[in-house]
């Protein structure tokens, strides 16, 4: 009979997955703009299409967590149904037990811990979670989480979250919007955040704080009512339309700019000459903050709350850095932030080759590449850390993830079709491929570059030398046919460890 009831529900929350994707799809249809479009039509359609994504995510998320799975904690189960809605909106889906440990559609059991985010202690009050801000430094997205708590004879016995990824919400609504050049557009909280923008770069960047005296002033007045006119300066003068989501604390804004002219997005040659410093500059200054912040400090390593305020001073002082750990003497991993890595703490990694090295000479260090808990490539820059009489207590490690590190560096430049750039370890392990599929492979014993052998002996000609040029063949990325491929490269290097940094472009195909 369960199993029957099982059945029947699938059916339901299935039949649902399909009004949501009907629901999205009439959104979209009605929101395109036209030069001739009327500003306020398109902000109404819009703005009911950024609630209908949201709101059926939570009804889904609410009608799972009333299944016999959800209510028993029956993980498989539950995965089977928020696998489906992944499929309809990008995003981290988890469910989440009261001591905070929780499980995801992708890693299944993370080993991490949800006990300190902000929404916690409310969503375990039995109240949903509507568009709360998260940014995840492992993985560098930004996202809004929606969440359903799971409730057992009046007990809160668990809950189902999805964090949204607002990026990939960003690009749709850009594409499905198509703006004219001279129109942008943005959605905030009651507390001003921006949770999506016309420029993505401005996601959760606070208009309160951060923008123009007139935008404060017009944003402060806005999220006061539902729906009006709007003007602000910002760089010129701006006019539009905004409006509530019907059923979230969020206002989107659709303005014209005033006096804009269309900017042709520059086709600009990534230059090694450029990049290489920009690269040196970044790692140095990481290393830099972590040598003058442990100056500064003078923590007293037998304080848990000193070591923790300069763990948090220094995820403060970079986006870069994923985690900030207190390494004993002994290779304990004694305190670790941000505090979802809590369970992590008082874990013995005195056999990482990084920690070896530490205890073995403590000095300042870059690490190899290394596969971190949540299977991304990372490296870890380190220093000592001394107590009052100066006798070495351990160290301060900041785990770095290459691969977010060297994209926000290219964000802003446009890499030719023919281009490409990729970061190798001397040891040939690729710390940075636009090709994601590539990093953390070891090129010289991974055996899909077993069969090309030109690519081998170039490669250890750039492993000997720290900058040079050459020729090898390997597949092109579009066609995923072999191709000529001339490289150069420079390197980059931080306390006798170098990264070949290696531009490639294809001379012989067709522009």
């Amino acid at each position: 009979m369960r199993e029957i009831e099982g059945e029947k529900m699938k059916k339901i929350i299935s039949t649902l997955f399909i009004c949501i994707l009907a629901n999205a799809s009439l959104a979209a249809e009605a929101v395109p703009i036209q030069q001739t479009a009327v500003p306020k039509t398109t902000l109404n359609a819009a703005s009911n299409y950024l609630d209908t994504v949201l709101m059926n995510t939570l009804s889904s998320l609410e009608l799972i967590a009333s299944t016999p799975e959800a209510k028993n904690g029956d993980w498989e189960g539950i995965k089977d149904y928020l696998k489906q809605l992944k499929e309809v909106t990008p995003g981290v889906y988890f469910y989440v037990l009261p001591d905070g440990n929780y499980y995801t559609v992708t890693l299944d059991y993370t080993n991490l811990n949800l006990s300190n985010r902000g929404y916690f202690k409310s969503l375990f009050a039995d109240n949903t979670v509507m568009g709360y801000p998260i940014y995840s430094r492992s993985s560098g997205k930004k996202s809004a989480l929606m969440a359903a708590p799971i409730a057992t004879d009046g007990k809160v016995t668990g809950a189902l979250g999805a964090s949204i990824f607002l990026d990939e919400l960003h690009d749709k609504l850009n594409r499905e919007f198509d703006l004219p050049y001279d129109y942008t557009w943005f959605v905030l909280n009651s507390e001003g955040m921006m949770m999506l923008d016309n420029d993505s770069d401005f996601i959760f960047m606070n208009a309160l704080t951060q923008g123009s005296e007139s935008l404060h002033d017009a944003i402060s007045e806005a999220i006061k009512t539902e729906s009006g006119p709007v003007q602000y300066e910002l760089d010129n003068l701006r006019h539009g339309y905004y409006q509530k989501l019907q059923n979230m604390e969020w206002w989107m804004f659709l303005a014209k700019i005033e006096g804009a002219k269309a900017v042709t997005p520059p086709q600009l040659k990534l230059s090694l000459d450029r990049f290489v410093p920009d690269l040196q500059n970044r790692l140095n200054h990481i290393d830099e903050s972590l040598a003058t912040l442990i100056e500064k400090s003078r923590v007293d390593v037998k304080k848990e709350s000193e070591i923790r305020r300069l763990l948090n001073t220094l995820l403060d002082e970079s986006s870069d850095i994923v985690e900030a750990s207190f390494i004993d003497a002994k290779g304990i991993m004694r305190l670790v932030e941000p505090r979802e890595y809590k369970n992590f703490e008082n874990t013995d990694i005195s056999s990482q080759k990084h920690i070896k090295a530490m205890l073995k000479k403590p000095e300042p260090l870059l690490s190899s590449g290394f596969t971190a808990v949540e299977h991304f490539t990372a490296v870890v820059v380190s220093r000592p850390i001394y107590d009052n009489k100066k006798r070495f207590s351990g160290s301060i490690n900041l785990l770095i993830r290459p691969e977010l590190l060297v994209d926000s560096l290219l964000k802003k430049t446009t890499i030719p079709d023919d281009y490409e750039l990729w970061i190798m370890q001397p040891d040939s392990m690729i710390l940075y491929d636009q090709d994601k599929g590539e990093i953390g492979r070891m090129l010289f014993s991974d055996p899909i570059y077993a069969g090309y052998g030109n690519l081998l002996k170039l490669s250890k000609k750039i492993v000997s030398d720290p900058a040079g040029e050459g020729s090898y063949i390997y597949l092109s990325p579009e066609s995923n046919k072999k191709a000529i491929k001339n490289a150069i490269w420079q390197s980059v290097r931080l306390h006798n460890r170098e990264w070949r940094v290696v531009l490639a472009y294809r001379p012989y195909e067709k522009k």
